[in-house]
């Protein structure tokens, strides 16, 4: 059994990380838009990229539980967050 601190190591996803945790869409969303806001501060290279794609990740994941809460009647709140 592999034990970790829990804090992604370098190279290592967020989403990787946190896999097996339950997020909320709102966490989800924020999640999103706190890695699209890391990404512009950072100058253009691939750390950058990696950003940007766990960002689109994040933002995936809350469109997906979105409809399958919509799907079994469960509506959560709507929010634009890119």
């Amino acid at each position: 059994m592999r034990v970790t601190s829990g804090a992604p190591q370098r190279g290592e996803s967020t989403m990787r990380t946190e896999s097996n945790r339950y997020f909320t869409i709102e966490q989800l969303e924020e999640l999103a838009v706190a890695k699209y806001i890391e990404a512009a501060l950072m100058p253009e290279g691939g750390e950058r990229e990696e950003l940007l794609q766990e960002a689109k990740r994040f933002a995936s994941r809350a469109r997906m539980k979105s409809w399958l809460m919509g799907e079994i009647g469960i509506t959560p709140p709507r929010r634009e967050y890119h």
